[in-house]
């Protein structure tokens, strides 16, 4: 566990306070202890003169006849041997005579072998004893005391007990004073550090609380405001951020960027539905991923902006799906180029209508002209009728039977031509509708007991599958069970001897409204992918003796009874012709 910073603070300091401490005892015992080492030897060199004196007196008595000296040097070493004090020792030429010296003789011999000959008197001291002598040279004498140096360290403890009670008092008072202090420092720092963690973990309502004067208080009145300014810019940003992510959430536009390497980085929830589409590009190895992967690589590679619109059909009912895609580059203020930015539409819709659109014109120019053409074709074949059928009557006789087919064959043709031109003239100017609130099933009914007996002739079963909802609306009777007659008939040319046609009548809810919708659903030969743009123009078919005009009148009567029609299809698979009106007539 690392230290905290109260022990960074406490321990210095009691390390320093305990060696100043320690020192200055330390000290002032080495100097009580050579004060009273001095004091003991200068008593020791005292006790030396005093014996000298006494040497001298038995000296004299030498001197004077009355001893010899032999029996003065017995007299004073067998007085010193009964009374002599702890550590006397008298020593001739290194000869020991009085030797009450504690240690023992190896170690007093070391000391007598450490005197100077030309010395007269002194001391040796060593690790643990101090020996101090006197050189008495008329008897060629070393008198000396020895004493052992534990005798002075337990004296100076005596002496000084109350000094080092004192220390000890002052150093444990010092140690209670340093931790102390060293929280007072270390508390508001502590706080401080608990606090931005508390902050790092996202809590942004963290403040302290701290009533000092000094820089520490300064310092937490200058956080706390830091604090109210970082709540309120991160407020901002968040509000910020949040409506931006709003905008990418709902807004219809995928949105893709990348890196400088063509890496995702973001993506909008809107781009990630369009990418789990099941669709596959016009070839077929290319999904829309790796369209848009491609264009923003060529985008970073090219270093500009490209628009590009791509087709991609539905794997399952082969649906067409246009996408609008429109890279750029991303740069920084310094216009560094950080990645790229991809924006993608679905305008599916919009191409449908631009096709609707179309083909009105289309239409719409079409019937212009077959109309015209109509009136001009129409009186000539009423002049050719009436003139063969004069004919027919002035050479038809039965000896000629042959004449009588062959104006047989062309009037068929001018009746051929004329019903023709009369579907032209319906397609191209047809009566305006008379609106009224109709009942979509009564209608179909009516179709279908018209083309009841040709669905039989094919034993084609007919099912009508309905919900059983209200399903009125506001249309042209008429025009509306012309757009199912046609529809119907289309459904038994494309479906095989016994096969099937199932409708489907429910009432829905769009977006844009009520529907009452009617399907027509059959497994016929069903219709080529690239015919499905062009079954409204008029004049396409797929049948040698159809004219190609009954869709394109099913589609105009459907747009002016405010309807909408949809159509789906896979070869020998089926169509599904889907019909849409307005339950309320408006579009």
């Amino acid at each position: 566990m690392k230290p905290d910073i109260e022990n960074k603070i406490l321990i210095p300091f009691m390390v320093l306070i305990i060696l100043s401490i320690s020192s200055v005892g330390g000290i002032s015992y080495w100097n009580g202890y050579r004060l009273l080492l001095d004091n003991q030897k200068k008593n020791m060199q005292e006790n030396l003169t005093e014996t000298i004196h006494l040497i001298e007196t038995f000296n004299e008595a030498v001197e004077s006849k009355q001893l010899s000296l032999q029996e003065a040097k017995e007299k004073v070493v067998g007085y010193y041997e009964q009374l002599g004090p702890i550590g006397f020792v008298i020593a001739e030429k290194k000869h020991i005579m009085v030797d009450r010296f504690e240690p023992s003789n190896t170690t007093l011999e070391n000391i007598f072998s450490d005197i100077r000959g030309d010395q007269k008197k002194g001391a040796v001291e060593t690790d643990r004893f101090v020996f101090t002598y006197v050189v008495y040279e008329p008897w060629k004498w070393t008198v000396g005391y020895g004493l052992n140096k534990n005798i002075f360290s337990e004296e100076l403890i005596a002496v000084q007990k109350y000094n080092l009670l004192i220390v000890i008092i002052f150093l444990i008072i010092s140690m209670q004073a340093t931790i102390l202090i060293a929280y007072n420092l270390s508390k508001p720092i502590k706080l401080l550090a608990d606090t931005c963690n508390n902050i790092a973990n996202g809590n942004l309502e963290e403040k302290i609380f701290i009533r000092r004067r000094d820089e520490i208080g300064v310092l937490a009145n200058a956080f706390n405001n830091m604090m109210n300014k970082l709540q309120k810019n991160t407020s901002k940003l968040i509000e910020i951020k949040q409506f931006n992510e709003d905008i990418l959430r709902n807004i219809s536009t995928g949105i893709i960027t990348t890196d400088q390497s063509g890496n995702i980085v973001s993506i909008n929830h809107t781009a990630e539905e369009m990418l789990q589409q099941d669709t596959c590009g016009q070839d077929s190895d290319q999904s829309l991923e790796k369209v848009l992967i491609d264009q923003l690589k060529e985008t970073l590679s090219l270093e500009k902006s490209l628009n590009h619109v791509y087709v991609f059909q539905y794997q399952q009912n082969n649906d067409m799906l246009y996408i609008d895609v429109t890279t750029s580059l991303l740069k920084t203020d310094e216009g560094q180029i950080s990645g790229a930015i991809c924006n993608f539409n679905n305008i599916t819709e919009r191409k449908k209508i631009e096709k609707k659109i179309e083909r009105v014109n289309r239409l719409t120019s079409v019937g212009q002209l077959a109309a015209g053409l109509a009136h001009e074709i129409r009186n000539p074949l009423a002049g050719m009728k009436t003139g063969m059928q004069v004919l027919k009557k002035r050479l038809s006789t039965p000896e000629e039977p042959s004449n009588e087919n062959l104006f047989n064959g062309v009037l068929y043709e001018i009746d051929r031509l004329n019903h023709l031109i009369t579907d032209l003239l319906d397609f191209a100017k047809p009566r305006l509708p008379r609106y009224e609130r109709a009942n979509v099933r009564e209608i179909l009914n009516r179709a279908l007991y018209l083309i009841k007996k040709a669905a039989s002739e094919k034993q084609i079963e007919i099912n009508i599958k309905d919900d059983g909802k209200k399903h009125e609306v506001i249309v042209d009777q008429g025009q509306i069970e012309q757009v199912f007659l046609n529809i119907i008939a289309n459904a038994l040319k494309a479906v095989e001897q016994e096969g099937t046609l199932n409708i489907y009548i429910e009432r829905i809810s769009e977006p844009k409204g009520q529907f009452v919708s009617v399907e027509f659903e059959d497994n016929g030969c069903g219709i080529r992918p690239e015919d499905m743009e062009t079954i409204f123009d008029p004049f396409y078919t797929t049948y040698p003796q159809g004219t190609g005009l009954g869709l394109s009148v099913v589609h105009k009567l459907v747009t002016e009874n405010n309807g909408e029609i949809e159509v789906e299809s896979k070869i020998e698979v089926g169509t599904k012709f889907k019909i849409k009106f307005h339950v309320d007539g408006e579009a």
